[in-house]
């Protein structure tokens, strides 16, 4: 494995019309387009380095932009000098290479998930609330699960109704939905009315909330109260699993799935009518999911080409089949004290019906922004050289 003294250290710089190419210790080569370094200058006049702000603006650079001058050192700073005004630009040799955009450096900076079923999700990935509560280590471990796997156990919580929000908020803001910052889960006729989440039915795998143009990021799920009888066990699919599968397994069902928009609505009484319409796979430039949206409890009527109708109830149908396979389900009957936190946007997760003699069934539930799960993996990251 190459050391980070080599990858960091600058070998050779040379330069044509358009680009610069700067060699590495490690023998790899970047280009970088003039634009494209213009474009990334942070010094006080182009922007502020602090905050990520900028000033420049890409009209004011002139299209045949070409460098007066380039100087380099071998492990510190690049330094350009522009034409037609001078203008000085010093960039750190490892910002740099960590900016390369080479399709072997953005390949390497593309984070993997690991995609699991029920089968090869032996032991599901969990932390104790002691070890996230007191160092930052097991909580860069908590965050790291739910970043690989999109679920993560926390167990030994205190089963007190003020531990989730204390929990949950120390990673950010608590999101204000239709139900409250926390709903309480518990089986409820009444309440059951305004939501299938305190019914006694059975749940199958969805995303939550999939009606709304944003939909919850990171869930939270604190269990306060549960029998011991089997009933009522939640439920959890990876959406990345099931979707590659699908992509390998039919990969016109695929394509379909990703190309056309599903509809969702909620409505309740004269309080609440949301609806919205998405594809149920989102990719990005790569090809590679960016989120699952799949909700079978708030379905709208689809409104779709008359010629693909057909062709699109045959890909749902074969995309149900899969996430309510069990060979795809880790079923999990949480215990007082047990908290699980999942992506929304990657997990599905449902519950099993709960008979009579499981009416002390009792979750609280809240969310938070995935953003800012992000922002505090990054910030830890880089605290502990963790890149």
């Amino acid at each position: 494995m190459k050391s980070q003294a080599q990858q960091y250290k600058i070998s050779n710089v040379q330069a044509d019309q358009k680009k610069l190419f700067v060699y590495w210790a490690d023998g790899h080569r970047s280009t970088f387009h003039y634009i494209w370094l213009r474009d990334n200058c942070y010094c006080s006049m182009c922007g502020d380095p602090r905050h990520g702000e900028k000033h420049f603006q890409i009209i004011d650079a002139p299209v045949d932009l070409e460098p007066l001058a380039v100087d380099w050192d071998n492990d510190r700073k690049l330094e350009i000098s522009w034409k037609p005004d001078g203008h000085r630009s010093i960039y750190n040799a490892q910002w740099l290479r960590q900016h390369c955009y080479s399709s072997q450096e953005r390949e390497h900076r593309q984070h993997h998930p690991i995609l699991w079923d029920s089968q090869t999700l032996i032991s599901p990935p969990q932390v104790t609330y002691e070890a996230v509560k007191a160092e930052d280590l097991g909580r860069l471990q908590l965050l790291k699960h739910l970043k690989d796997y999109g679920i993560c156990f926390v167990r030994n919580l205190p089963p007190e109704t003020a531990t989730l929000e204390s929990f949950s908020q120390s990673f950010g803001p608590l999101l204000e939905t239709n139900y409250g910052r926390v709903f309480e889960i518990v089986v409820d006729r009444k309440s059951s009315q305004r939501s299938i989440a305190n019914s006694a039915k059975n749940l199958i795998p969805h995303t939550d909330d999939a009606y709304q143009s944003a939909p919850p990021g990171i869930i939270f799920f604190h269990c306060l109260m549960a029998n011991n009888d089997g009933g009522g066990q939640s439920t959890f699919v990876d959406g990345f699993q099931i979707a590659e599968v699908l992509r390998q397994e039919d990969p016109e069902a695929f394509e379909l799935l990703c190309r056309y928009e599903v509809s969702f609505q909620k409505h309740y009484q004269a309080r609440i009518d949301m609806r919205f319409s998405s594809p149920v796979f989102c990719l990005d430039s790569d090809d590679n999911l960016k989120q699952v949206r799949i909700s079978n409890l708030f379905p709208a009527p689809l409104d779709l080409p008359e010629a693909v109708v057909e062709s699109f109830y045959a890909a749902s149908r074969k995309l149900m089949q899969l996430y309510t396979d069990p060979k795809y389900c880790l079923k999990q009957g949480l215990q007082p004290g047990d908290l699980v936190m999942f992506d929304n946007h990657r997990i599905l997760h449902g519950r099993t019906a709960i008979g009579s003699n499981n009416q002390r069934r009792h979750l609280r539930y809240c969310s938070v922004d995935r953003d800012y799960f992000q922002s505090r993996q990054n910030l830890m990251e880089k605290e502990h050289d963790f890149y």
